[in-house]
C-alpha cells in the first residue's frame, strides 16, 4: 500500500498557539483580536466560538507595533 500523504497543514491557529508564537498570553491575543488591533477570527457560535489567527497577520501585528529604538552602546572597561 503506498504511503498517504501528510494532511495539508492549515494557516490558521488558535490563540493559545498564537501566544506562543507572539511569547504573550492567551488572554492578551483574544483582547487583541477583539478590540481589532490584531486581526482574527471568531469561529462557532456555541460558548462565544474559538479564536483563531494566522502567523502573518501577527508578524502584521508584531510590524505594526514595532517602534524602532537606538540603544546605546555599552562600553566595557579593559581588564587590568
Amino acid at each position: 500500500m503506498a504511503d498517504t500523504p501528510n494532511p495539508p497543514t492549515s494557516p490558521w491557529m488558535t490563540a493559545a498557539e498564537a501566544a506562543v508564537y507572539l511569547r504573550r498570553g492567551r488572554r492578551f491575543v483574544i483582547r487583541e483580536i477583539k478590540a481589532g488591533r490584531l486581526r482574527g477570527a471568531i469561529v462557532g457560535q456555541r460558548g462565544g466560538g474559538e479564536v483563531m489567527t494566522r502567523a502573518d497577520y501577527c508578524d502584521a501585528w508584531v510590524n505594526e507595533h514595532t517602534v524602532p529604538r537606538e540603544l546605546p552602546m555599552r562600553v566595557v572597561a579593559p581588564r587590568r
